[in-house]
């Protein structure tokens, strides 16, 4: 008999009697390339999403912040009516600015609509975007089927071709429709929050990152 050159994939144990074929992915930089290019024509719906992401992320940063300004407004109020008191004068109530706790508030309410509002434009566009590209794979898919031999149907699977069309097609529409956005906008919200505890007490920051080692160290040391 002659040699086969072909390369048998990688079998690993699965937890089954027998052997179970571990599938690799194969060109991952290539099949990137190729899935970009069928998303190239929606390059401008993207980059609209990309920015909407990271601006519902900054405002979701922001908010915390702004909001804590009317918490020192209430603490203000409340320490000096205490050093009033203290002096002897009678107060008929805390001198509590809540005309500026009412503007500090409406500030924080449209800044959560804002990001809402950003977020399920973003979210709706980006389904379009990539349901239209699940739509071109599949029907390329569809005319690289109509062209196959007889030979190729004998010997592949049916559930092996269904998986293809069906199952790896979903995998990608909800890997464009999701994965891409909550990557950008958690880069942006980590990237934000460190530069938000920063701003606000750096050697807190300091203490509380320093935690985050420890952390690990201790439950690498707990965890089994």
């Amino acid at each position: 008999m002659a040699e086969k050159n072909n390369q048998s994939p990688s079998v690993g144990h699965g937890p089954g009697p027998g052997p179970a074929v571990v599938v690799k992915p194969k060109n991952f930089w290539k099949t990137t390339g190729r899935l970009a290019k069928y998303m190239s024509g929606y390059m401008v719906g993207i980059i609209f999403v990309l920015i909407l992401a990271i601006a519902s992320a900054v405002f979701q940063i922001k908010t915390p912040k702004i909001l804590g300004e009317a918490t020192t407004e209430i603490y203000k109020g409340l320490m000096t009516g205490v050093a009033q008191q203290k002096a002897g004068l009678k107060i008929n109530g805390l001198p509590i600015d809540f005309s500026k706790i009412e503007h500090i508030i409406l500030i924080v309410i449209l800044m959560y609509l804002a990001s809402a509002v950003f977020n399920f434009i973003q979210q709706f566009v980006m389904t379009r975007i990539s349901q239209r590209t699940v739509y071109k794979l599949r029907r390329d898919l569809k005319s690289k089927m109509a062209r196959l031999p007889i030979v190729y149907y004998d010997s592949h699977s049916n559930g092996d071709i269904m998986s293809r069309a069906i199952n790896d097609m979903d995998n990608i529409a909800g890997t464009l429709q999701q994965s891409l956005t909550q990557l950008v906008t958690s880069t942006v919200t980590f990237i934000g929050v460190i530069w938000m505890m920063f701003t606000i007490s750096w050697q807190m920051s300091l203490i509380a990152l320093a935690t985050v080692p420890l952390s690990l160290i201790v439950v690498g040391i707990i965890a089994p």
